[in-house]
């Protein structure tokens, strides 16, 4: 059990494109200058998961760095540390009242994941109480450990730097918030949760070559289609993990952007892109958006 909780709290913070990639030519990558009324910050697109290989990071996330005054985040990763977090974390993650992930999932969806969990060494009895998307999340994790993603990723980089530095912090939303996000992901329409995840995890390997390659050059293809499907498809999901985090972050983004000395704010690549990302709603907010070389 104890096992399964650290894997849940690594996997709080990597919701959504947890990519790497190899030492690329990186003279522009997923940061940006953004400015209005003669004043600016800086936004970069999150990798939250990274291999050893792939450091250092891109020279503009540096540059972004360098010249900003203040480091802004999600959340306070270091929270997850916090055994009062850890005590909230534990009340959420169960079904409620008597119910089993064999009373809510369909027989052969039941199967399939329980195939799954048995590919990582663990039974579906040992966790028969958590929501499905507990479950989900955890063989995430586990399938990224797979392919080598374990090392800190951008975000907590950043933050151990800019605590050397005493360099000001701020955060977007609470761990509280992103909890909750994660436990009630799949919420209502659990079946198909469980068996679009254990699908698009069958291809995990294969379909982050693309959005590799972008976020280390800054491009948006590959994302901005998968950010449209998502919308299109599982429009719940996409509303939960993007659309209302990018509204309720806008304002608190505003109020950064009109202070006189620039910050810099990472947030995961996810949020950055697609129809309701950031990128967008800044620049239909009147704001210069460029990318940062």
């Amino acid at each position: 059990m104890k096992k399964h909780i650290i894997i849940i709290c690594t996997v709080i913070f990597c919701l959504f494109f947890y990519v790497s990639a190899p030492a690329v030519n990186d003279s522009i990558s997923s940061v940006w200058k953004i400015s209005k009324d003669g004043k600016s910050l800086f936004l970069g697109g999150s990798v939250h998961i990274l291999r050893d290989e792939d450091f250092p990071l891109p020279k503009a996330f540096d540059l972004a760095f360098e010249q900003s005054s203040m480091l802004i985040l999600e959340a306070n990763i270091d929270e997850m540390e916090d055994d009062k977090i850890m005590q909230y974390l534990m009340t959420q993650i169960f079904l409620p009242d008597n119910k089993t992930l064999n009373t809510i999932l369909k027989p052969e969806t039941y199967i399939m994941l329980q195939a799954k969990c048995k590919e990582y060494g663990f039974t579906l009895d040992n966790v028969s109480k958590f929501k499905p998307s507990i479950i989900i999340n955890m063989l995430s994790a586990l399938e990224m450990q797979k392919l080598g993603f374990a090392q800190e990723g951008v975000d907590l980089h950043y933050l151990k730097r800019a605590k050397k530095l005493n360099r000001p912090l701020g955060f977007l939303e609470s761990v509280e918030v992103q909890i909750d996000m994660l436990v009630t992901m799949g919420d209502g329409y659990e079946d198909d949760y469980v068996r679009y995840s254990l699908y698009d995890m069958n291809s995990t390997e294969n379909g982050l070559e693309a959005i590799v390659a972008e976020w280390r050059k800054g491009k948006a293809v590959s994302t901005e289609i998968s950010m449209i499907e998502m919308r299109e498809q599982w429009p719940v999901l996409y509303k939960t993990l993007l659309s209302d985090r990018n509204s309720a972050w806008m304002p608190k983004i505003m109020n950064y952007l009109a202070t006189e000395t620039p910050e810099f704010i990472i947030v995961g690549l996810a949020h950055v892109h697609g129809p309701d990302g950031l990128l967008k709603q800044l620049a239909d907010s009147g704001c210069t958006v460029e990318q940062l070389r």
